[in-house]
C-alpha cells in the first residue's frame, strides 16, 4: 500500500450548520499548517451569531484517528479564533480525504436538571488532496427529511465518471440526532442512480429545529482515494400535541378570570359598604 506523507492543498471546506437559534452558528475554515513530522491542520472559527460564543470544542477525525482541541474564552460576534489539530497517522493512500469536524459550544440559557447548559452542535469538514487531486468518484445528494422520532434518510448516488464504483457510505450527525447503523458498502452502477435508505432517529433534538448531517462516500477499493461529501437536511417535527399550542391562550384566559374575580370582589365589597352606610 502506498504512503503519501506530503499534502498538496486543501480543496474544499464547508460548515454544515442549521442552527435553530441566531446565537448558535460558527463558520469553519481551515489550512494545512505542517506536514512533517505530523500533519497539522489549523481550523479557524468565526462567530456569525449575535451573541458571544465559547468556549468552543472542536473534535476532528482523519484516517480513523480522532483529535480534539478547545478554543478557550469566548468569541464576540463576527470575531475569529483558531485551533490546531495534529494527526500522527500517515495517509493510507494519495487522493481526496475528508477531515470531519464536530464543533460545539454552550448556549446562554438555563441549565438542565443535571446542571449542564444547552449546547450548540454542528458538523463541518475539510476535504484534503494528498499527493493527488482527483475528482470525487460519485455524485451524491439526499432528500430533505422531516423527522418525528424515527425516520429514513434517502440518499441518491451516481457514478461521476461513467464507471461502476463501490463506495463506503457513512452518515455523521451532530448532537440531538442519531444515525442508526454503521458504514455500509454500496455498489454504484456505471449508469443510472442508486437509492440508499439510512435509518435516523431523534435523540434529544428540540421540536421544530433544523439540523444538518454529513454524508461521506469513500472508495476503499481504489488505489487513489476519491472521497465525496454531501450534506443532508433534517427538520424535527413540531410538537404534535395540542396542549403546548394552547398554553399561551390558556394562560391569558386564566389571567383574565383572575382579574374579573378580583374586580367582582371589589365591586361586591363596595356595594355592601354602600348598603351598610345607608
Amino acid at each position: 500500500m502506498s504512503r503519501c506523507p506530503s499534502l498538496a492543498l486543501v480543496v474544499a471546506v464547508a460548515s454544515l450548520a442549521a442552527p435553530a437559534r441566531p446565537d448558535a452558528a460558527v463558520d469553519v475554515a481551515g489550512v494545512v499548517a505542517a506536514t512533517s513530522p505530523r500533519l497539522a491542520v489549523r481550523v479557524t472559527l468565526t462567530n456569525r451569531g449575535d451573541r458571544p460564543a465559547g468556549p468552543i470544542d472542536v473534535q476532528g477525525e482523519l484516517f480513523g484517528e480522532p483529535q480534539a482541541a478547545r478554543l478557550p474564552g469566548t468569541l464576540a460576534p463576527r470575531a475569529s479564533g483558531s485551533v490546531t489539530l495534529e494527526f500522527a497517522t500517515p495517509a493510507p493512500k494519495p487522493g481526496l480525504h475528508a477531515l470531519t469536524l464536530l464543533v460545539e459550544h454552550p448556549l446562554e440559557a438555563a441549565a438542565d436538571g443535571a446542571g449542564n447548559p444547552p449546547m450548540a452542535s454542528q458538523r463541518a469538514f475539510l476535504l484534503l488532496a494528498l499527493g493527488a487531486s482527483p475528482e470525487p468518484a460519485v455524485r451524491m445528494r439526499a432528500d430533505p427529511l422531516r423527522l418525528d422520532v424515527h425516520g429514513s434518510l434517502v440518499v441518491h448516488l451516481e457514478s461521476a465518471d461513467g464507471a461502476a464504483r463501490r463506495v463506503r457510505l457513512r452518515a455523521l450527525t451532530a448532537r440531538g440526532i442519531r444515525s442508526e447503523g454503521g458504514p455500509i458498502d454500496v455498489d454504484v452502477p456505471a449508469k443510472g442512480e442508486c437509492r440508499i435508505v439510512l435509518p435516523v432517529a431523534r435523540a434529544g433534538a428540540a421540536r421544530g429545529t433544523e439540523h444538518a448531517l454529513l454524508l461521506i462516500a469513500e472508495t476503499p477499493d481504489l488505489d487513489v482515494s476519491r472521497t465525496a461529501v454531501a450534506a443532508a437536511s433534517v427538520a424535527v417535527a413540531a410538537d404534535p400535541s395540542w396542549l403546548p399550542r394552547l398554553r399561551t391562550p390558556l394562560l391569558g384566559f386564566g389571567i383574565a378570570l383572575l382579574v374579573f374575580a378580583f374586580g367582582f370582589e371589589i365591586w361586591n365589597a363596595s356595594r355592601r359598604g354602600h348598603h351598610d352606610s345607608a
